[in-house]
């Protein structure tokens, strides 16, 4: 039987856990086939922990729809995060034939179908609550793949949050590898935030960060784009390491842009993009002739870092065009 229906990315339940308050994730489906509407119907393997709006419902032909996983209130941490192996989810999907499309007649066709075609999802907790719980008990592994599922998540840190994270990772019996996971994924000490416009420089790079390109065009009128922040970022910087594709392009084509500009740690914008994880933000730099074989304090090259962060396809581009693993690769 042909697929019907496709679940859009990140394809799992992903939930931003909290204590005692209801927590909530988003699941998008995409139906396949231009014949009929698809009817689904959404089953979880924990129906006392999970509560799903809605149940059941109708996809038009090659359009989309939403349902969202209401996780009750919970006075513990999961016990496994940030996949559950004890929660799953069944999207029960077929293209629907009745003439009624009510949510009863769709629970009543179902029951008389005999086959569907059926979608397992599995469930991921994430957010900083768990986050700091990995880093005080040192689980590298929850650690990185909390960060991967939330990139933006440590470089969205406010100062107090940063602080307090690092101050735990520092009190590790063996601190160096948390320590350097957390910085190389974002994790930035910022002092309290100025008032608003007391600084051009600060603004272009907040508006690159954010993707905001008329913003960016409109700020460097008015001051520089070579403006560094505390730990040496520029706006090529942030844009790169946010995946902003757009500001990065306008960047790099601007005259007195230094392509190859590092922060205090070493990084060029080709590595910032590489943790972005987004290849066409890669793919911008590279157009631009930058450096493939850059290497930070740490002796990392764009290639090292994108392995180590599992994002193959970057990976791959990288080494097709010629880099490095490592500044000892022979």
């Amino acid at each position: 039987m042909e697929e019907v229906v496709e679940v859009c990315e990140p394809g799992e339940v992903r939930i931003e856990f909290a204590l005692n308050c209801k927590c909530r994730g988003t699941v998008r489906l995409r139906s396949l086939t231009q014949r009929a509407p698809v009817a689904f119907k959404i089953q979880t393997s924990s129906p006392n922990k999970f509560l799903v709006n809605p149940p059941t419902g109708l996809i038009p032909p090659l359009s989309f729809a939403t349902f969202q996983v209401i996780l009750k209130p919970q006075s513990h941490l999961p016990r496994s995060y940030p996949r559950s192996p004890s929660d799953r989810f069944l999207v029960k999907t077929a293209e629907f034939t009745a003439n009624s499309s009510g949510s009863d007649s769709i629970n009543s066709w179902f029951a008389s179908r005999p086959y569907t075609r059926d979608i397992k999802l599995k469930v991921a907790f994430v957010g900083p609550l768990l986050l700091n719980d990995a880093v005080t008990r040192g689980d590298l592994d929850a650690v990185r793949n909390l960060i991967k599922r939330q990139r933006s998540m440590l470089p969205d840190f406010s100062g107090t949050q940063a602080e307090s994270l690092l101050a735990a990772a520092t009190k590790l019996r063996n601190p160096e590898d948390m320590v350097h996971l957390l910085l190389e994924a974002g994790l930035r000490i910022i002092p309290s935030p100025k008032a608003p416009d007391t600084n051009v420089g600060e603004a272009i790079v907040e508006a690159a960060r954010n993707g905001k390109v008329g913003e960016v065009e409109t700020l460097l009128g008015m001051g520089s784009v070579k403006y560094r922040d505390q730990y040496g970022l520029t706006a090529l910087h942030a844009a790169a390491f946010k995946g902003k594709k757009d500001v990065v392009l306008l960047l790099s084509e601007l005259v007195g842009v230094d392509l190859e500009c590092e922060d205090d740690e070493g990084h060029a914008p080709l590595h910032m993009a590489v943790q972005s994880g987004d290849i066409d933000t890669v793919q911008v730099l590279l157009q631009k002739g930058v450096n493939l074989n850059a290497v930070n304090k740490k002796g990392a090259t764009p290639l090292y870092m994108a392995t180590i962060w599992g994002y193959h396809h970057i990976s791959q581009l990288l080494a097709s065009k010629g880099a490095i693993y490592s500044s000892t690769s022979s």
